[in-house]
């Protein structure tokens, strides 16, 4: 099995942009942190393993200016205490997390989900891959766009 190599593509600085992944699957947060590095994506990277925690973290109130609200999730469907779709109605109904960037990552390519997640303004939604080289295919295309976006400082 061969490893895709990474386009050679600028890497922000790591403090530029935050991610926050929401998965409760250890194995697949593993996953997600070894395409990063493959993918020389330096950016920081913090985990939340339902909504629940990852409301907490999205309404931290920091007073280190080094660190930051995460701008970009990473959201997986199907957790305990509370899933995906219902952090979604949460962030987008509180204004101070709206207008969070959430790119749906999950198991689920089931219609009635993939409809839900869009109503609620995701980004986009991944079937997560099975195989290591469409892993890092996926985000390798998600950086590309990620390179692209503005966002607010």
């Amino acid at each position: 099995m061969s490893d895709i190599a990474p386009n050679s593509i600028p890497v922000p600085p790591a403090n530029s942009l935050a991610f926050l992944v929401v998965d409760d699957n250890d194995l697949d947060f593993e996953k997600i942190t070894r395409s990063f590095t493959h993918l020389k994506i330096t950016n920081e990277v913090r985990r939340a393993r339902d909504g629940i925690e990852a409301l907490e973290i999205l309404r931290e109130r920091h007073t280190d200016q080094t660190e930051r609200r995460p701008y970009i999730v990473l959201l997986d469907l199907n957790m305990p205490r509370m899933g995906g779709l219902e952090l979604l109605a949460e962030m987008r109904d509180d204004p101070d997390l709206s207008k969070i960037s959430v790119f749906v990552l999950t198991t689920s390519d089931h219609p009635k989900d993939i409809a839900l997640a869009h109503e609620f303004n995701v980004a986009g939604y991944i079937v997560k891959p099975i195989r290591r080289e469409q892993m890092f295919e996926a985000f390798n295309a998600l950086n590309h766009f990620w390179m692209l976006c503005e966002y607010p400082k």
